[in-house]
């Protein structure tokens, strides 16, 4: 049974970006499903559980004001990949990330992925060889040491934004997968366009979205899953 409203956001000429401050929204246990559930009663504080639920919750609550439909009926299922998905509107793709208070739902009408990340603080050599490919890392080592931090985070969000959208997850080693910003492919997996996003300060966030790029809509998910709308942009690198 459908909720009787029409959806709110139109997802015929741009891509959707949804703020959640995890924080401040509601933690709605009876919106989850049982194994969002069962996940959210192992994490190991208050806080960290708390914000799981928020996330989760918050994503369906997003969901809900892209289809119409109620936020309790909505079923999220997972593809053999691990990749979620409406099996009621297989017209609609999603994307959730969220770190420490903040999370990001992008939404579209093809295949996408988004990734929030706080600024890597540690290990970023180590780190920088794990998650760039030769050409980039050379690249970043020849970047003032103020901006690797901030650049490497970037480059990290890009790739896992990439790889959700097309479902591969980390079965990809990241260092073989070239993401600058703009036109990128994954073997096997097509081609999307990356972006870099605004995001809450000591974080960074990036999209991937099917080609052809769209502009991108920005919101914020309010109390009672209220969407407030922010700037807009094109789909620029």
């Amino acid at each position: 049974m459908s909720s009787p409203y029409a959806p709110a956001l139109s997802l015929a000429d741009h891509v959707c970006v949804v703020a959640l401050h995890l924080d401040v929204l509601e933690a709605d246990f009876e919106l989850l499903d049982a194994a969002e559930r069962a996940r959210a009663v192992r994490f190991a504080t208050p806080q960290l559980q708390r914000r799981f639920i928020a996330a989760h919750s918050g994503l369906r609550q997003v969901l809900a004001q892209a289809t119409g439909r109620l936020a309790t009926e909505l079923v999220i299922a997972q593809n053999a990949l691990g990749k979620p998905f409406l099996p009621a509107e297989s017209q609609l793709h999603f994307s959730l990330s969220h770190c420490g208070g903040q999370a990001l739902v992008a939404l579209a009408d093809a295949p996408l992925g988004v990734d929030i990340e706080a600024l890597i603080q540690r290990d970023t050599g180590v780190l920088a060889t794990q998650i760039l490919t030769p050409a980039e890392l050379s690249r970043w080592q020849f970047l003032p040491q103020y901006e690797q931090i901030e650049s490497l985070t970037e480059a990290w969000t890009r790739k896992e934004a990439l790889l959700k959208a097309c479902g591969l997850g980390l079965r990809t080693d990241p260092s073989t997968l070239d993401a600058s910003p703009g036109e990128a492919a994954v073997p096997a997996g097509g081609r999307f366009w990356l972006s870099g996003l605004s995001a809450a300060p000591g974080h960074c966030a990036a999209l991937a979205q099917s080609l052809p790029a769209k502009p991108v809509q920005r919101f914020r998910l309010r109390a009672q899953g209220l969407l407030e709308s922010e700037a807009s942009t094109a789909a620029i690198a």
